[in-house]
C-alpha cells in the first residue's frame, strides 16, 4: 500500500514537472548593432533567432539591451520601432494576410510578401498578449526577419542588441491565431504619411483603409502603434453599420519624462503606451467581412512621418456564418499608466554640430548665406548636405530637391513650420513642395537629421 501510494505521488510529480516545463519563457536577442554617433540606423535583417522549438506564442514583448542584457536608457540608443516576420518553415510557409508585396526603404525596390508580419512595437512597446487557450503557432525550423530603426542619441559610436521574451506552449495545443496587419499606409517597410497642420482648435486629421477577412474566425486579441500627435485608432466593421469592435488608446508623458528631455531630439516623441485589446471569446468574423482601421491624429499642428497601425490576431472559426453576430461582453483592455491622455503640444528643433566640441545643439538654421530663390527651384542632395541650405521663396512657389547621393537614402522632412509635408526616402528622383503658407520652415533628413538640415523663410 504505501509502495502504491508513492508511486501515485511520484506519477503526480511527474506529471506537474511535465505540465510546468510545457509552457516556456525564452528569450532571444539579435545583434550586435553598431550605430554611429548620432546616426538614425534603419534595416532588413535575415535570419534572426527564432524560439527553436514546436509550440504556440501565447505573450510577447521587446526592449533594446547592451551585451550583458541590460535595458539601455533612451539617452543612449531609442527603439523607433521594430517589426517581426515569420517566413514558416518547409512544412508550413506563411505569407503576409494583408499584402502581397513590400515596397523597401528607397520606396521603389518590391519584394513578395513572403513572410508574415506578426508582432510590432515601437517607443510605447507594445507586447503580444493572447486570451488563454489561444497562441500563434510557431515551428522550430522557422525563418524570421525584422525590420528595424534606432537612434542614437550620443555623440559616440554605440552598441545595441534587440531583445525579445516569448511565452511559449509546446504541450498541448492550442487554438491558433492568424495575424492581421491592419495599416493606413500599408505594405511599405516605412509606412509613414505626413499630416499638414493647421486646422481650427479641435481640428483631427483621419485616414482610414479596409481589408476583407477571407476565412470565418473569432478576432481575440489587438494592438497599436501611433506616433506623436496621434488621438487614438479605431477598428470597425463597415458593412456592419461601422460599428466599433475595437479601440486603441495612446497615452503621453509628462513635460518631465525621458522622451521630452532626451537630446538632441531627433523627432517628435510618441506615446508611453498603446492600450492592448482582449476577448476569450472573440468578435465574430464571418467569411468575407471588412474591417475599417481609422487612425485619428491632431490636425491643429504639423506632424511628420506618422503612422497608424494595428496587429490584430483572429482564431479560426468556421461555426461563425452569420455576419453582424452579436459582441462579446468580455472585451477588456489594458490599463492606461499615469500620463497625458492627450498629445502635447511639441515643436522640433533643428540640431546641428558645434564646431568647437563636436557635439549636437540646437540651431535657429544651417550656416551660410540665405538666398533668394524663383519658384520652381531645385536644391541638389549629395554628399549628405542639401546644396542650398537658407532659402528665401515668396508665398506660393514651389521647391524642389533632386536626390543623387551615391546609391545613399535621405528623405525632406519637417521638423517645425506652418505645414507639415515630407517625401518618400530616395536614393534618386525627386520630390517637390508648395510653400502655400509665409513663415520659417526648419526641414531636416530624417535619417540624418543631424548632418542634413536646411531653413526656408516663405514672405
Amino acid at each position: 500500500m504505501l509502495a502504491m501510494t508513492l508511486l501515485t505521488l511520484l506519477s503526480w510529480a511527474l506529471a506537474a514537472t511535465t505540465a510546468q516545463a510545457a509552457t516556456q519563457t525564452i528569450s532571444k536577442t539579435f545583434g550586435p548593432i553598431k550605430i554611429g554617433g548620432y546616426e538614425v540606423r534603419q534595416e532588413n535583417s535575415i535570419g534572426v533567432p527564432t524560439p527553436g522549438v514546436d509550440g504556440y506564442i501565447t505573450d510577447m514583448r521587446v526592449n533594446v539591451v547592451d551585451k550583458r542584457g541590460k535595458p539601455l536608457p533612451i539617452s543612449r540608443v531609442m527603439l523607433h520601432h521594430v517589426v517581426f516576420l515569420n517566413a514558416g518553415s518547409p512544412a508550413r510557409p506563411r505569407t503576409d494576410k494583408t499584402c502581397s508585396q513590400f515596397t523597401l526603404w528607397d520606396s521603389r525596390s518590391r519584394l513578395p510578401a513572403l513572410a508574415e508580419r506578426f508582432y510590432a512595437a515601437g517607443e510605447e512597446r507594445a507586447e503580444m498578449r493572447l486570451p488563454a487557450g489561444y497562441g500563434y503557432p510557431v515551428a522550430r525550423d522557422d525563418t524570421w526577419f525584422l525590420v528595424w530603426m534606432l537612434m542614437n542619441h550620443r555623440q559616440l559610436p554605440d552598441q545595441a542588441y534587440i531583445k525579445y521574451d516569448m511565452t511559449v506552449e509546446t504541450a498541448d495545443p492550442l487554438q491558433e491565431v492568424t495575424p492581421y496587419w491592419l495599416d493606413v499606409n500599408n505594405c511599405l517597410v516605412d509606412p509613414i504619411y505626413n499630416i499638414p497642420g493647421g486646422g481650427r482648435p479641435g481640428a483631427l486629421d483621419r485616414r482610414s483603409a479596409e481589408w476583407t477577412i477571407p476565412t470565418a474566425g473569432r478576432l481575440v486579441a489587438g494592438t497599436g502603434h501611433v506616433h506623436g500627435g496621434g488621438r487614438d485608432l479605431t477598428v470597425t466593421e463597415p458593412t456592419c453599420g461601422d460599428r466599433e469592435i475595437a479601440r486603441f488608446q495612446p497615452t503621453w508623458g509628462q513635460a518631465t519624462h525621458p522622451f521630452y528631455n532626451v537630446r538632441p531630439i531627433l523627432h517628435e516623441p510618441g506615446p508611453i503606451n498603446v492600450t492592448a485589446m482582449t476577448s476569450p471569446t472573440g468578435v465574430p468574423l464571418a467569411a468575407n467581412s471588412k474591417l475599417r482601421l481609422t487612425s485619428t491624429y491632431d490636425g491643429v499642428l504639423p506632424h511628420t512621418r506618422v503612422m497608424g497601425i494595428s496587429v490584430v490576431y483572429v482564431a479560426p472559426d468556421p461555426t461563425v456564418t452569420e455576419p453582424c453576430g452579436a459582441l462579446p461582453l468580455d472585451v477588456s483592455y489594458s490599463g492606461r499608466p499615469p500620463g497625458r491622455p492627450t498629445p502635447p503640444r511639441f515643436t522640433v528643433p533643428l540640431t546641428g554640430i558645434d564646431p568647437d566640441s563636436g557635439r549636437a545643439i540646437t540651431i535657429q538654421a544651417p550656416p551660410g548665406r540665405r538666398v533668394a530663390l524663383r519658384s520652381g527651384a531645385t536644391v541638389k542632395i549629395k554628399g549628405f548636405n542639401f546644396s542650398k541650405r537658407n532659402i528665401v521663396l515668396r508665398r506660393g512657389s514651389r521647391l524642389r530637391w533632386d536626390f543623387d547621393d551615391d546609391g545613399t537614402i535621405h528623405n525632406v522632412t519637417l521638423a517645425s513650420g506652418p505645414i507639415g509635408f515630407g517625401s518618400e526616402n530616395l536614393d534618386r528622383g525627386s520630390f517637390t513642395q508648395r510653400f502655400s503658407k509665409a513663415g520659417t520652415y526648419r526641414i531636416f533628413c530624417a535619417l540624418h537629421p543631424v548632418a542634413m538640415t536646411e531653413s526656408v523663410v516663405v514672405r
